[in-house]
Order: C-alpha cells, then sequence, then structure tokens
C-alpha cells in the first residue's frame, strides 16, 4: 500500500493529466462541431444550387412548352392534310376500288358491331 507522501504527490499530477484531458475533448469538440457547420453548410450550397438549377430549366421547358405545342399542332395538320389528299387522288384515280373497300369496311365494322352486341 502506498505510503500517504506518495498519494500527496500523485494527486497533483492526477488532476493535471485530467485537466488535460477534459481540455483535449473541449477542443476535440470544437473541431468536430466547426468540421460538422462546414459540411452543412457546404450541402446547403449543393441543395440550393441544385435547386436553382432544376428551378431555371423547368422555366426554360414552360416557356418552350406553347412554341413546341404549336410545332406539333403543325406537323400533325400536314400529315391529316397529306393523308387526305392521298385518299383523294386514289379516290380519283380508282373509283371502284375504293367503293369496295368502303363497302369492306362497312361490312367488317358491322360484323364486328353485331358480335359484340350478342355477348
Amino acid at each position: 500500500m502506498p505510503d500517504n507522501n506518495e498519494t500527496t504527490e500523485t494527486m497533483p499530477a492526477v488532476a493535471e493529466t485530467i485537466e488535460t484531458a477534459a481540455s483535449k475533448i473541449e477542443k476535440l469538440k470544437g473541431d468536430l462541431k466547426d468540421q460538422a457547420d462546414k459540411a452543412i453548410g457546404k450541402a446547403k450550397e449543393t441543395a440550393t444550387a441544385a435547386y436553382d438549377k432544376a428551378a431555371a430549366k423547368a422555366k426554360e421547358l414552360a416557356d418552350a412548352a406553347p412554341e413546341k405545342a404549336r410545332e406539333v399542332k403543325e406537323r400533325a395538320q400536314k400529315v391529316a392534310e397529306e393523308g387526305t389528299a392521298k385518299v383523294r387522288t386514289t379516290v380519283q384515280e380508282q373509283p371502284l376500288a375504293a367503293l369496295g373497300a368502303g363497302i369492306a369496311l362497312g361490312f367488317v365494322v358491322g360484323w364486328l358491331l353485331s358480335g359484340r352486341k350478342k355477348d
């Protein structure tokens, strides 16, 4: 068992060690808080930049939508006009074939509809 003198001499050393450890712990806590604050700040910046970029792209697309819709409408009208012209030309050049095709189509549609009524 240590004598009383030894205990008295080691007490200040233990107290100093505890004080040093507490100081280091406080410094570590401060460093960790600084690192966490920096990481949070960087995450906020990144998120804000991504949001701003997405918002700008959405606005760009919304602004372009009416023009795209007009282009699609014009293309659809052109295709419909071309189809109508081809049908008109075919009917004018081969009226009997067109009449036969119309009758056949009417027969098929009538047959399909009458078959559905029985079910």
